[in-house]
């Protein structure tokens, strides 16, 4: 092989390494922006809401965090680098605080995200066990195997919407499904998944995944957005290290979830080396997402 292309090849990995790596956090565009709100601001619901009855007492069980096919997810996408507060503020009732209100959303992208059924996907043979088919990024480019049930939320891999999209096929089976969400979520609630997918593919290339999750409750306050305050909401933290056959990879993600709503902000970090560290209490973040009504 003639060196240039060998080096092209060699980045060209690297970069669906890191791609794929934002988009295990559900974080990063693939291959896409996310669509932009142009003159579509009207939202039509496509599925009757959920029969949710949630108590708002900062414990989401199974039954609080439904999973419908069809429905859609309005968010705001903010891409960075950009000045985050992950950590809030302790407000005069001595509870936790985060305040997402600002920016006004209305100057950011409008991504969609739908879950949709596995029944008919191309790579509906590589998950068995999978029920759902869930957006990993705004667009629903990319797509992560899902199963959802009394014990959590579980990812069993990845995959490209379409079998062979222009920017390349990505195809990844883990050896065992990721603990996402475990059940009942409460603060101190911590799940580690060590997860490998030997001969996957990557924006069409073969590469191979050794891959950690460290999952983790970290926090339980108001979270307040343009839209919504709201109380007795979760921060999750996923902590993901990637090892492949190209290099390494470390990224932080919080997510928040609240009652009958599920995720309703996110902040992902900047990828990193496992090298170089990164703090839960990060302060520049690749990407921002807040629900949008």
């Amino acid at each position: 092989m003639r060196a240039d292309v060998a080096l092209h090849h060699g980045l060209r990995s690297a970069l669906a390494l890191t791609v794929l790596l934002c988009a295990a956090c559900e974080g990063a565009p693939y291959g896409l922006a996310p669509e932009t709100s142009a003159e579509d601001e009207s939202y039509e619901p496509v599925v009757q809401a959920p029969d949710c009855r949630g108590n708002n007492d900062g414990v989401i069980e199974y039954a609080e965090m439904p999973f419908v096919e069809g429905a859609v997810a309005r968010v705001r996408v903010r891409q960075g680098p950009v000045t985050v507060d992950v950590l809030g503020f302790t407000d005069e009732d001595g509870d936790r605080r985060w305040d997402f209100s600002v920016p006004d959303p209305e100057g950011e992208p409008l991504g969609r995200l739908q879950l949709q059924s596995m029944e008919g996907q191309w790579f509906q043979g590589s998950f068995p066990q999978a029920e759902h088919a869930g957006p990993l990024v705004p667009g629903g480019k990319l797509l992560g195997p899902l199963r959802v049930d009394d014990d959590g939320v579980r990812l069993y891999g990845s995959a490209s919407s379409e079998p062979d999209p222009a920017e390349g096929r990505t195809l990844v089976v883990y050896d065992v499904p990721v603990v996402l969400y475990p059940f009942p979520l409460q603060e101190g609630t911590r799940a580690v998944t060590q997860a490998r997918a030997s001969n996957a593919v990557v924006l069409g290339l073969p590469t191979a995944l050794d891959d950690n999750y460290e999952v983790e409750v970290t926090g339980r306050g108001t979270l307040v957005l343009p839209d919504l305050i709201l109380r007795n909401t979760l921060r999750v933290t996923v902590r993901l290290q990637r090892v492949g056959v190209v290099g390494d990879a470390r990224q932080v993600t919080h997510v928040w979830v609240h009652e009958c709503l599920g995720e309703v902000a996110r902040v992902i970090s900047e990828v990193t080396t496992l090298a170089q560290t990164i703090p839960d209490d990060f302060t520049t973040a690749k990407e921002v997402w807040r629900l949008s009504l």
